[in-house]
C-alpha cells in the first residue's frame, strides 16, 4: 500500500517522525532540519511511504514535486519530481525484499501517471538502494566512500602526499578536536565563521551560504547525526568541517579552511583525525564524495586518502509523460534560440529534464 505525506503539513511531518523512529531509519540525509535547512525547505516536498506485505518493513522516499517551469513560463498542472541533494532516494531496512522494492517503483509509477508528473530525477546514494529501480540508472561522477580499517594499514594506504602533510602538520603542532553531541554555540560558530569565509573567497553559489542560524538549529537538533571537526593553532580554530553521521558511516559535508595557513595542511590533519575518530566510534565508511566535475582537483584530493575506495554516484532518470515531454523539449529549445542560446537534441544526456537546462 502506497501512502503520500506532504512535509510542509504539521500533522503529516509528525508521521514521518514517527516513521522513522519506529521502523529505525533515521538517516542524516532523511531528517527534516535537513531538508528544511540544506535543500530548499519543506514546502513542495513530499514523502512517499510503501507498506510491505511484512508490516516490519516499509520504504521511503522523500523528493519535491515541483511544477514544470521552462524558463520562466511555469506550465500550469504539470510537474517534476526530484530527491533532495545529498545521498538521498528511497530508504529501507537491508532485509527488505527485492521484489518489494520493485513493487514501491510499480506504485510510484502509477502514482506519478495519474497526478501529471511529467519527469522523475532521482538521487540515490552509495550502499544500494537502487536496486529495482524501473527508470534508466546513469553513473553522473565518481565518489569516494572510504572504507575505514586498521590504524597502520590505513596509513600504508594513504598516498604518498597524505602521510608527507599529516606529519608536518604534526610536526606544526596543530591539535585537532572533534564535538559531537552537545555542542555548545561557540564550536559551531567558530566552525560556521570558518566556512563562510571559505564561500566568500572561493566565489561560492549563493545556495551554499547557509545562515548561522540554520546550522545552530540542525547540529543542535540532531546530536546524534552531526559532529564537527576543527583544527587550532595555538587554540586558534584554522580549519573546520561539518560531518554527518549515520549508523555505521560518517560523511563529510560542509567545511572550509582559513587561506593563511594552508601551508600547514591543517585540512590533510583533519581527515586523517576524522578517520581515527571514526574507528574508534566503530564506523565502517568515510565518505568524502566526489568533485565538481569528472575525476577533477578535488576529487583527486579526496581519493589520496583512499586510492581504492572509489565508487560511481548514480542517479536516476525517467520521463513519466513521453509526449508532453517531447513537448516541453521542443517548446524549450523554441525558447532558448529567441534568446541566442543553442538548441536542445533529445538526444542530450547532460542535463535531465532535458527542458530546464540553463546553459
Amino acid at each position: 500500500m502506497l501512502e503520500i505525506l506532504k512535509l510542509n503539513i504539521k500533522e503529516d511531518a509528525q508521521k514521518y517522525n514517527l516513521i522513522l523512529n519506529t521502523f529505525e531509519l533515521k538517516n542524516p540525509y532523511n531528517l527534516l532540519e535537513y531538508y528544511e535547512i540544506f535543500c530548499g525547505g519543506l514546502n513542495d516536498l513530499i514523502c512517499f511511504i510503501y507498506y510491505c506485505s511484512d508490516k516490519n518493513q516499509i520504504i521511503i522516499m522523500p523528493g519535491y514535486i515541483k511544477i514544470v517551469n521552462i524558463m520562466g513560463r511555469i506550465i500550469d498542472n504539470y510537474y517534476d519530481f526530484y530527491t533532495p541533494y545529498g545521498y538521498t532516494g528511497p530508504f529501507f531496512n537491508n532485509n527488505v525484499n527485492k521484489n518489494e522494492v520493485i513493487s514501491f517503483w510499480r506504485n510510484v509509477d502509477e502514482w506519478m501517471k495519474n497526478n501529471n508528473v511529467v519527469s522523475e530525477f532521482i538521487r540515490f546514494n552509495l550502499f544500494g538502494n537502487s536496486i529495482g529501480y524501473s527508470g534508466q540508472l546513469l553513473p553522473t561522477m565518481l565518489n569516494v566512500k572510504g572504507k575505514i580499517i586498521d590504524k597502520e594499514t590505513q596509513w600504508i594506504n594513504f598516498e604518498h602526499k597524505v602521510r608527507k602533510n599529516v606529519k608536518k602538520a604534526i610536526r606544526e603542532n596543530l591539535e585537532s578536536k572533534i564535538f559531537y553531541n552537545n555542542i555548545i554555540e561557540k564550536d559551531i560558530k567558530d566552525f560556521y565563521d570558518i566556512y563562510i569565509d571559505t564561500m566568500k573567497r572561493t566565489q561560492a553559489n549563493d545556495s551554499f551560504f547557509f545562515p548561522f542560524e540554520g546550522f545552530l538549529k540542525f547540529i543542535q537538533n540532531n546530536n546524534f547525526f552531526s559532529a564537527i571537526c576543527t583544527i587550532y593553532l595555538n587554540n586558534i580554530p584554522i580549519s573546520s568541517e561539518l560531518l554527518l553521521v549515520s549508523n555505521d558511516s560518517i560523511f563529510s559535508f560542509l567545511g572550509g579552511t582559513k587561506e593563511e595557513y594552508f601551508h600547514l595542511r591543517p585540512n590533510d590533519f583533519l581527515k586523517y583525525e576524522v578517520i581515527n575518530w571514526a574507528r574508534e566510534k566503530g564506523k565502517k565508511n568515510y565518505v568524502l564524495g566526489g568533485g565538481y566535475g569528472y575525476e577533477d582537483g578535488i576529487f583527486k584530493y579526496k581519493k589520496s586518502f583512499f586510492p581504492d575506495d572509489v565508487e560511481p554516484f548514480i542517479t536516476g532518470r525517467k520521463i513519466i509523460d513521453e509526449k508532453n515531454y517531447k513537448f516541453f523539449v521542443e517548446f524549450a529549445s523554441k525558447e532558448r534560440i529567441k534568446n541566442n542560446m543553442e538548441e536542445l537534441k533529445m538526444n542530450d544526456i547532460s542535463y535531465f529534464p532535458l527542458y530546464k537546462k540553463q546553459n
